[in-house]
């Protein structure tokens, strides 16, 4: 009995990378793991001059509201693209694996969300020349303290036709290192009927809701308020940074589905996964890229 029980705990944390993101998450106070990461980003490689200093003002605002959104970021004919090839590909649900791979028209009727294939993302026209604009990586490197990981590349469809809020379609905080940004870009036109992506503005460094689990609306509005929390309204093409450490979710879609691209910076490889860098098609047409932030997913 006891052998098994430190079996289960050995492989929950081996190798090392698990260990530190268990850690981690231990630290649960916003400021302690704002202090932490400033120590950790004296580590990362200095930022290119090229990337440039004069988005300090976006910075800034990131830093204050956890969010900040970048107009004109991507070009609608960039977007086109992007769905063009995305509805040929097949994707998963992230919560049933089991159920294998299938058409975007054709989900099974428990299924929520539906991400695509890594090789498909990498792939993908553009994606990759999104996370790599400079102007992004200033903003990001600015935060982190020092060039940042891309940690996650994803890009999925939340479908409606449900009565209840699955997983992260529930208030919840990402705590997947001491520090990251995400860059989000809807590929569809949002609305209230298409499940946009909600977010508590300053709740990045609030020091209350820092147990690790769902939070139901109930608990966040009557602590916030209302008005307090915003939905990310907007045409598809519209992109925004934000700092998921604060109370966020994805609302559940009411009569129409939604697709996002999603990329992730942190200070390093996120410990639970696991990478396998993909070489992409000749055809992707992607720029040159840099390799330590691009390491995990582009050979």
């Amino acid at each position: 009995m006891v052998i098994s029980i430190v079996e289960k705990i050995v492989g929950r944390v081996y190798p090392l990378r698990r260990a530190r993101f268990y850690l981690q998450r231990m630290v649960v106070g916003p400021s302690k793991r704002r202090k932490l990461a400033s120590l950790l980003s004296r580590r990362l490689p200095v930022l290119p001059a090229a990337w440039g200093e004069e988005h300090l003002e976006e910075r800034q605002i990131l830093e204050e509201q956890g969010y900040v959104m970048l107009p004109n970021l991507v070009k609608e004919c960039e977007v086109d693209e992007v769905v063009t090839w995305l509805k040929e590909k097949p994707v998963y649900d992230r919560w049933n694996k089991a159920a294998g791979t299938f058409s975007i028209d054709e989900p099974p009727d428990d299924c929520h969300t539906a991400p695509h294939l890594d090789t498909d993302i990498v792939n993908c026209p553009h994606l990759l020349r999104w996370a790599n604009d400079p102007r992004v990586l200033s903003i990001v490197g600015q935060s982190l303290g020092g060039k940042p990981t891309l940690s996650n590349l994803t890009a999925w469809w939340s479908y409606p036709g449900h009565d209840e809020p699955q997983q992260a379609e529930n208030f919840h905080r990402d705590v997947d290192d001491l520090r990251f940004i995400k860059l989000f870009v809807y590929l569809t036109d949002v609305d209230e009927e298409c499940g946009p992506h909600v977010f508590v503005p300053g709740s990045h460094v609030c020091e209350d809701f820092t147990k690790i689990r769902r939070y139901t609306d109930e608990e966040v509005i009557s602590y916030f308020g209302s008005k307090g929390i915003k939905s990310f309204h907007g045409e598809r093409g519209s992109a925004f940074l934000e700092n998921t450490f604060g109370l966020h979710k994805g609302q559940l879609p009411k009569s129409r589905r939604r697709l996002l691209f999603q990329a992730q910076y942190s200070l390093g490889p996120i410990g639970i996964y696991e990478y396998f860098p993909i070489q992409p098609e000749k055809s992707s047409g992607h720029p040159v890229l840099d390799e330590y932030v691009n390491r995990l997913y582009v050979k």
